[in-house]
C-alpha cells in the first residue's frame, strides 16, 4: 500500500511514476538547506532516498544534478536512481556514518579514515568545473570577519585595539590560504557527510563544491567537529603525510596545510558564535574547545602568525558562557548581550 500523507503531491507522483503503488516514505533530517529528504520502501525490501526540491530552492536541483554527473566517474557517491522536475530519487546508503564509527570504534575509524583519504583524492580527479564559484582571498577574508564580530567582539568582549590589530594578520592569512594550489573541493568534507555500507565509503552533501585550496577538504576531514581529538596529533600529520603521498604533493604541503587549518578553525570560532547569539542554540558553544585546540596547533607550526596567541581570545569558559546566553535568551536580549567571557 502507498503511504503518501509525508509527501508533497508532485514528489509522490514522481515515485509513484517509477516505483508504482506499493511502497512507504518516511521524513528524515535534512542538512541545513529546505531540501527535504524521505526514505521510501518498497513492499520488495528495497529502500531510496528522495530528496524533493521545494520552489523557493528548486534552482538548487540543477546545480546538484551537475556536481553529480561530474563527479560520479571518479569518487563513489550515491547513485542516482531518477531525476524528475522538483525531486530526484537516490541510491539508499544507511545512516552508519564515518564520524559515528571513529566514536564507537577508534580502530575501525581509523582504517576506515585512512580510505577517506583515497576518497577525497578521487573526488579531486574530477573535471576543474563547478557550479559554484571559487574560494577567494575575499571570500576567506569575510568569513574571518564574522569570527571577529560574533566570538571576539560580542562573546569574548575583546578590546577594540585587539579588534583592529586582528584586520591586517586576517588579511594576511586569507591572502597565503589563497594563493595555495587550488582543486575541487567538497567544502563540508567530514565524518558526517561519509557513508559507511560494508565498509565502503560513499560520500554525500557535495553539491556546494567549488575550486578551492587543495587541503581544505583534508584539514576539515581531519579536525572538524573535534574529530582532532579522536585521531591526535601523531595520526593527524600520518594521515597528511599519506595525502601528500597520494598527491604527489610538493614540500610546502605541510605548511599549506596548516595555514588552511587556521583559517577554517578561526572561521569555525565564528560560526559557533553566532548560532548561540543570534539563534539561541547554545550546543555550539561545546564545539568552541576543541576548535581554539586547532588554533593552538596551528600556531605552534606556523611563527607568522605568533601574535594571534594573544589576540585572539583563547581562553574560554563554556559553563559560564553557557549561563550567560541562557540569561540573555531568557530575556530576549542577545543583541546587546555582555561579553561571556
Amino acid at each position: 500500500m502507498t503511504s503518501t500523507d509525508a509527501l508533497p503531491p508532485d514528489a509522490a507522483a514522481f515515485v509513484r511514476a517509477r516505483l508504482g503503488d506499493a511502497w512507504t516514505a518516511r521524513p528524515l533530517a535534512g542538512d541545513a538547506s529546505i531540501r527535504v529528504y524521505y526514505r521510501v520502501a518498497t513492499e520488495a525490501g528495497e529502500t531510496y532516498i528522495l530528496a524533493w526540491y521545494p520552489p523557493e530552492v528548486l534552482p538548487q536541483l540543477h546545480v546538484f544534478l551537475d556536481a553529480y554527473h561530474a563527479v560520479a566517474p571518479y569518487a563513489r557517491v550515491p547513485e542516482l536512481v531518477a531525476e524528475g522536475e522538483t525531486s530526484v530519487l537516490q541510491q539508499d546508503v544507511g545512516d552508519r556514518t564515518l564520524f559515528d564509527i571513529l566514536h564507537e570504534d577508534r580502530v575501525a575509524g581509523l582504517r576506515l579514515y585512512r580510505s577517506a583519504v583515497d576518497l577525497l583524492c578521487d573526488f579531486q580527479r574530477a573535471p576543474a568545473q563547478s557550479p559554484n564559484p571559487p574560494f577567494t582571498a575575499d571570500f576567506f577574508t569575510n568569513e574571518l570577519e564574522m569570527t571577529r564580530e560574533y566570538y571576539v567582539r560580542r562573546l569574548m568582549g575583546a578590546p577594540e585595539d585587539d579588534l583592529e590589530a586582528l584586520k591586517p594578520i586576517f588579511g594576511t592569512l586569507a591572502e597565503n590560504v589563497a594563493s595555495h594550489p587550488y582543486v575541487l573541493t567538497h567544502r563540508d568534507y567530514h565524518g558526517q557527510n561519509i557513508h559507511v555500507v560494508n565498509d565502503q565509503l560513499y560520500l554525500i552533501d557535495y553539491q556546494d563544491m567549488r575550486m578551492g585550496p587543495a587541503t581544505y577538504d583534508l584539514a576539515s576531514l581531519l579536525r572538524d567537529r573535534g574529530v582532532g581529538r579522536v585521531l591526535g596529533d601523531e595520526t593527524e600529520l600520518e594521515l597528511v603525510d599519506y595525502y601528500a603521498r597520494r598527491t604527489n604533493a610538493g614540500p610546502n604541503l605541510r605548511r599549506c596545510y596548516f595555514e588552511t587549518l587556521l583559517q577554517r578553525s578561526i572561521k569555525i570560532l565564528g560560526t559557533f558564535s553566532r548560532q548561540p547569539i543570534e539563534r539561541g542554540k547554545l550546543h555550539y558553544l561545546e564545539f568552541i574547545p576543541p576548535t581554539l585546540e586547532s588554533v593552538r596547533r596551528c600556531l605552534a607550526e606556523l611563527p607568522q602568525f605568533a601574535a594571534l596567541a594573544s589576540l585572539l581570545p583563547m581562553d574560554f569558559d563554556l559553563q559560564r558562557s553557557r549561563e550567560t546566553l541562557e540569561r540573555i535568551c531568557d530575556h530576549g536580549q542577545a543583541q546587546d548581550h555582555a561579553p561571556a567571557r
